[in-house]
């Protein structure tokens, strides 16, 4: 199913209801204007009945057939009006103009016609009758929907634009927003306070998990420690506060035979405990991280003076060199470790890694000829 946009859903949502609110709407008011048109042609009937019958008494009465036709003739002239018909005595005939009334229908109408002259005597003239058009549902309702059909239109003209504004202002802009912030990878902060509860939670959320992947991104998950990105950029930091100080560079020997040994459990379990160590080494404001595989370093600022640094450094091996216990076997590592400045030149994060890497292999390679030196002095 093809996407789509969110205000386009609240339309196809939203005009269903109005529609079906419009057709309850048209429907209750079209039944009522036809129960008035009713009531109204009723008395309309009965009133347009009773007033030609007044008109006819006299006609009739003189026998003065030509005015009473020309009076029906009139009477169906009316838009409501389908036929008349009047008995004349004098001429002994029925006068009927336009459609034979049916006396049985339910639109003919009929009264008697009674004349009382001087004396009052009550004399009968006959009944006059008369058919009415139909009063027809259909009229009614063209003539009712139409103007709810105009005010329904202006009325859904009205109600979209105030909704597409209302949407606009409180859901899209918003969303526009924190997908901006998403897609740079930052967190919207602080969050407006008109914004609507729900997308306030919805962001309040992205800040949290954007918190979080920064700092798995940030961290080793074996040991806990910061990895190379927090490594660079806890070194930028300190570069562009403009202090000075050591970075350490350190492995562990011997490290690979635990492994084929033990197993990468107990190796797993040797870098975490040696994560422990070197925290417990570290100073305030120091940063320990692990590069990868069995490869740590060390951002030591404030550490100019080399007694700082080879302090640091003795603190790290001495507490190293203690043996590491796996299911009650003693585990025994040493490190190797090296170092370089910073803060004297404007070198970059690889370089100085490089150049403490140099020096932990010239370290290396210095412990290695005095344990073969050693080796050779026993023997001998």
């Amino acid at each position: 199913m093809p996407a789509q946009k969110l205000y386009t859903r609240f339309l196809r949502q939203l005009l269903p209801l109005l529609a079906l609110a419009y057709v309850l709407t048209a429907a209750l008011t079209t039944g009522l204007y036809y129960q008035n048109q009713n009531t109204a042609a009723g008395n309309q009937r009965n009133q347009t009945l009773d007033t030609f019958a007044q008109v006819l008494i006299k006609p009739l009465w003189d026998c003065n057939s030509l005015t009473a036709e020309g009076i029906i003739q009139a009477m169906t002239l009316q838009p409501n009006v389908r036929g008349v018909s009047v008995p004349d005595q004098c001429a002994q005939k029925l006068i009927v103009a336009g459609t034979q009334p049916d006396k049985d229908s339910k639109d003919t109408l009929s009264t008697p016609l009674h004349y009382v002259d001087e004396t009052g005597a009550t004399h009968v003239l006959g009944e006059l009758q008369i058919a009415f058009r139909p009063i027809s549902i259909f009229t009614a309702v063209s003539r009712s929907l139409m103007p709810q059909l105009t005010v329904f239109l202006s009325m859904l003209a009205v109600v979209l634009a105030c909704a597409l504004w209302t949407f606009k202002r409180t859901i899209g802009q918003p969303l526009l927003q924190l997908c901006q912030a998403m897609h740079r990878h930052q967190a919207l902060d602080p969050i407006p306070a008109d914004w609507a509860d729900e997308i306030s939670e919805v962001t309040r959320t992205y800040n949290t998990q954007l918190q979080k992947l920064r700092r798995q991104a940030r961290r080793d998950p074996l040991t806990g420690l910061g990895n190379r990105l927090l490594l660079e950029e806890r070194l930028g930091r300190v570069k562009r506060a403009g202090l000075q100080g050591h970075i350490l560079l350190l492995d562990l020997d011997r490290f690979k035979p635990v492994n084929d040994t033990y197993g990468h459990a107990a190796g797993d379990e040797v870098l975490r405990e040696v994560a422990q160590r070197l925290l417990a080494c570290a100073r305030e404001g120091d940063t320990v991280v692990r590069l990868g595989g069995d490869e740590f370093a060390i951002i030591a600022p404030d550490t100019i003076e080399d007694a700082d640094v080879n302090a640091l450094v003795t603190r790290i091996t001495q507490a190293l060199t203690q043996p590491i216990l796996w299911r009650d076997t003693p585990i025994h590592i040493t490190p190797s470790i090296g170092r370089t400045r910073f803060g004297q030149d404007n070198c970059a994060s690889s370089t100085l890694l490089a150049q403490a890497d140099a020096d932990m292999y010239r370290a290396k390679a210095m412990a290695h000829q005095q344990h073969d030196a050693a080796v050779l002095s026993e023997s001998l």
